[in-house]
Parts: C-alpha cells; structure tokens; sequence
C-alpha cells in the first residue's frame, strides 16, 4: 500500500465532472536563485514564540506534507532524511522513511533519524514530543500557519529563513504571488460566479463541510467562486447533513482525491443524503483534486489557483505562461 494511501486512511489534479481525475502540475517545484547555499547559523522565534538556533540542515525532518513539499521546492530536498506520512508529494518525498503522522508524534523514530533540525506546525501532536527532542538537543522549529493566500507565502518564507536560504524563499514566494495574480485576473475575465461548497469525506464515519479558517475560503472568491460555507457561516468545519446540503444549494462540489475514493466516487458521494437533490448533484458537478494539492497552501497554491479558474469557469482561456 503506497504511503498515499496509507495517508488517506489516516488523515485527513484535475478533476472532475464525472468523477474523472487528473494529476496536478508542478511548476512552482523549483526555485532559481544565486544564493550558494543555507547560511548558517540562524537564530529565531518560532510561531510558539520559543526561541530556536539553527547550526546544521544537514537532516531535516519536515513532521507535515506541506512543509516537506515547501524544503523540496527550496532545493533542499536532498537534505530530508524522513517525514511525517502526510508528505505524498513530490515522489521523491513520498519515497523516504516515515516517522509516523504528525497529529500522533513520538520522539523514538524522530530521534532515531539524528534530525538537526526538525520543522512541524501547530498541528503537530502531541507538544510533549516537540519538547522532548529539544530536550535532546534537536532544533525543533514551529512554523506559524496563517491560512489565507497571503499566509501560504509566508509559511513558505518562514521556512526558508529558518533553513537559512531567504533568498530562494523570497524567489519562490514571487513566482507563488504571479501566479496567484494571473489566476485572480483569469476569475475577474471569466465571469461568473458558481456556488461552490468544499466537503472533507473519509468514508460513512466522516463526512464534514469546510468553513472559514480552512483556508478553502480564502481560495474560492480569489477564484471567482462563492464559498457557500461562508454564506452558512460555517467556521473550521461542521457536520455534512441533508439539511445542510439543501439550504446550501451549491452547483459545485469541490472534494478530495481521496475523500471522493473512501466514498465510492461520484455515485457513492450521490447516495449520501441529500446530495442529489442540490443543483451540484443534479449536474454531477464534482471537482476533485488531490489532498495535498487541495489543502496544503503551499509551493502550487497558484497552480491549483490557474487551474480552479478554468474548471469552475469552463469557457476560460488558457492563461498565458501556463502549462
């Protein structure tokens, strides 16, 4: 079982109508800079406001996926010894030891990989773990998440300066931000405005709508799109319901790779109360992309922006520059 599985079943491209999916592109991977190489040392504040040296990226162990792809994006790939099992992009990280899921850290398997330094996120659990390898000497570094577009480019940032590259993060954050403007101009160019309602799905058991602070409603008006949950006032994420789909009435389901997988795809997510009955239903307007892509708020935050323009607004044009 590849580690993406395994990552669906424990946590929580195109698309889409049907049910139908595709890879997602990459083209913010790489950063072209003139800076040599890490300079060392760096010292900071991290986002729990403790205070953290830096002497060595020699093994870095990212405990999230998103900070995994950010430390491959800034070419420091090569440095990554393990991460958590939510890392399943790019190949090369999905590839490398697993150190457990990032919401169930303990430190053996960290420790075992003699990290120099490790990069987590509040989601990181228990804080007992983050406290016991510092304990044992590790640079542990906590990297503040914003979850808004503005957000994404500062976690990518804080990431390079904690590893000491600020120019390479400052290059990636630019290409992110030309990006993220091409796709706002695409939006403003297209038109329209389909309602669209974000669902988490991990099979029966979890079956959720995502709210505001998800970062989800920060993507869909910069997208062009209304963001039915904030229509609802839903904050972080509340029970999917028949009701709820009724009164929200989206024409677009936007979900995950997976999550649409755990529910039998397009005519399992049919068959959950409700949805069928919405005009997205109706029209089996479902756009699926993968987790990390989706979710993430990293490196391809403008990719996954071009590419929801064109998606929610089929008669877009390609936008210029774009693959």
């Amino acid at each position: 079982m590849s580690r993406a599985r395994r990552s669906a079943l424990m946590i929580v491209g195109l698309l889409a109508v049907g049910a139908c999916t595709s890879e997602p592109r990459a083209t913010a991977a790489t950063t072209p800079t003139s800076e040599a190489g890490p300079l060392l040392p760096v010292s900071l504040v991290d986002g729990t406001g403790t205070a953290v040296t830096i002497t060595s990226v020699d093994r870095i162990v990212p405990v999230d996926g998103d900070l995994a792809e950010i430390v491959f994006a800034l070419g420091l790939g090569d440095r990554v010894v393990a991460t958590d099992i939510s890392a399943t992009y790019p190949a090369a990280a999905d590839e490398l030891p697993e150190i457990g899921y990032q919401r169930a850290l303990n430190p053996e398997p960290i420790a075992a990989m003699e990290p120099t330094v490790v990069l987590a996120t509040d989601l990181a659990r228990p804080a007992e773990t983050l406290e016991q390898l510092r304990g044992l000497g590790i640079a542990v570094v906590v990297i503040e998440r914003t979850m808004s577009i503005d957000g994404f480019a500062a976690k990518v940032q804080a990431v390079a300066d904690a590893l000491g590259v600020p120019q390479r993060g400052a290059a990636l954050v630019s290409t992110m931000q030309a990006q993220v403007a091409d796709a706002r101009a695409a939006a403003l160019q297209a038109g329209g405005s389909p309602r669209v309602l974000a669902l988490y799905l991990r099979g029966e058991q979890v079956q959720l709508i995502f709210g505001q602070g998800t970062g989800i409603d920060a993507v869909l008006p910069a997208v062009g799109a209304v963001d039915v949950s904030t229509e609802l006032g839903i904050v972080d994420t509340q029970q999917m319901t028949a009701e709820a789909m009724l009164l929200a009435a989206p024409d677009v389901l936007l979900v995950t790779t997976s999550g649409l997988e755990s529910v039998g795809g397009i005519d399992g997510l049919l068959a959950i109360p409700g949805i069928a009955r919405t005009p997205a239903g109706r029209e089996r307007r479902v756009l699926a992309y993968e987790d990390q892509y989706l979710l993430g708020g990293g490196p391809r935050i403008g990719d996954l922006m071009l590419e929801l323009v064109r998606d929610l607004h089929p008669s877009t044009p390609n936008t210029e520059g774009t693959p």
